[in-house]
C-alpha cells in the first residue's frame, strides 16, 4: 500500500521575516553564550593572594615581615588590622604615599590609631619602593604612651581589600 500525502492549499508556514528574526535572535543568543563562557562572566575571578608574616620584637612594638606573596598584590589592596580581642583598628596604606628615598620607602600616612586606650603607630616600609607587597617589606606596630601588655594577646591581620578575604596573620603579646 502506497501513501500519499494530500497536500492543503489552505496551509501556511512561517513568514519569512519572521523566520529572518527568529534565525538572527537565536544568533545573537548563542553568541551572548558563549561570549559569556569564554570571558567567566558570572563566576568570582578575584581570588586572594596568600603569604604569611613572621614577627620580631622591637623597642616598644613588633616588626611584621612577609614572606612571598602568592599574586602581585598593590599595597593600596590591602587593610591592616590590629586586634586585642576587644577592640580593632585599622590602617590601609597607600601607594600614592610612598616617600622619595634611596633606600627602602616608607608608606607614609598610615598613622597611628587608638586600641582601646592604648594610641598604636603603624609604619610600612616597602623595601624596593614598587608599590607591591614583597617578600622582606614590612611594617611595625609601635605602641605609643606606654606598651602592648603582656596579658594580652594581640592578632595582626592582613585582609586582600578586593576580596575581602584574609591574606595572613599573626599573634602576638607585648
Amino acid at each position: 500500500m502506497k501513501k500519499t500525502w494530500a497536500i492543503r492549499k489552505d496551509a501556511e508556514g512561517v513568514s519569512p521575516v519572521i523566520a529572518t528574526i527568529l534565525m538572527v535572535a537565536i544568533t545573537v543568543v548563542l553568541a551572548a553564550v558563549l561570549y559569556v563562557m569564554v570571558l567567566g562572566f558570572g563566576t568570582d575571578t578575584t581570588t586572594t593572594p596568600t603569604s604569611s608574616i613572621t614577627k620580631t620584637t622591637v623597642s616598644s612594638g613588633v616588626k611584621l615581615t612577609f614572606a612571598p606573596v602568592s599574586v602581585d598584590t598593590q599595597w593600596d589592596d590591602i587593610t591592616i588590622l590590629l586586634s586585642d580581642g576587644t577592640n580593632t583598628i585599622q590602617w590601609t596604606p597607600a601607594t600614592a604615599n610612598l616617600d622619595n628615598t634611596t633606600t627602602a620607602k616608607e608608606l607614609l600616612g598610615t598613622g597611628t590609631g587608638l586600641l582601646g586606650s592604648l594610641a598604636v603607630y603603624c609604619n610600612v616600609t616597602d623595601l624596593a619602593g614598587n608599590g607591591y607587597v614583597n617578600q622582606g617589606d614590612y611594617f611595625t606596630l609601635i605602641s605609643g604612651g606606654g606598651s602592648f601588655s603582656t596579658a594580652t594577646t594581640y592578632t595582626a591581620t592582613i585582609i586582600h581589600a578586593p576580596s575581602a578575604g584574609e591574606m595572613c596573620h599573626q599573634t602576638f603579646q607585648g
